[in-house]
């Protein structure tokens, strides 16, 4: 019988392994996490515009972006790692005009931090404001939500969304009360 003229390759995972059920979404990318930068990077450009944002927009090259920063210091460690996306962000074709809408685009544009592009960042961004906040409306025994639920609460809670949060804020003694289980409580 004849040998074999190449050898035999070792597999590094077995055929039969069975995998995890992977979660929803991009891997790496959570939009709350996003939309959350996005917003804190707006914020701080409201602050700084006034003295990074000229010198920004002349910036041609990375260097010239991280020494822009150099008229509010305590941010240059934030954005020096990201200077060439600050460059593409503004070569960018959409690149508005005005200065609040400029400081707002490149703030949610930035929030991904290159793990995606700027374009996906202010998509995350704008959808995830977008999304509604539910409220409960009416707290007693019974509730009334903003996602139309009406009945009774679940442990101080809407049990169609899951919202805890009341408006106008309702002042409740103990609300440990809520978070324990009936049969905690005494109830029979």
């Amino acid at each position: 019988m004849a040998k074999r003229k190449k050898a035999r390759k070792t597999r590094k995972k077995p055929l039969d392994m069975v995998l995890g059920k992977r979660p929803r979404g991009r891997p790496g990318v959570r939009p709350s996490e996003i939309r959350g930068r996005g917003d804190h990077y707006r914020r701080l450009f409201k602050e700084i515009w006034k003295d990074v944002g000229e010198a920004l927009l002349k910036a041609r090259t990375e260097e010239e972006v991280s020494r822009a920063f150099d008229a509010s210091p305590s941010y240059k460690a934030e954005f020096a790692p990201v200077a060439s996306l600050i460059q593409k962000v503004f070569r960018g074709p959409k690149f508005p005009k005005r200065p609040e809408p400029q400081r707002n685009f490149l703030a949610d544009s930035l929030a991904g931090r290159g793990l995606i592009s700027p374009r996906r960042s202010r998509d995350i961004c704008e959808r995830e404001r977008k999304t509604k906040v539910h409220y409960i409306i009416r707290q007693d025994y019974y509730i009334e939500c903003t996602c139309r639920y009406k009945g009774p609460a679940l442990y101080g809670q809407c049990p169609k969304c899951g919202t805890d949060r009341a408006y106008p804020p309702i002042p409740v003694l103990n609300r440990e009360f809520y978070k324990t289980s009936p049969s905690k409580r005494g109830a029979t």
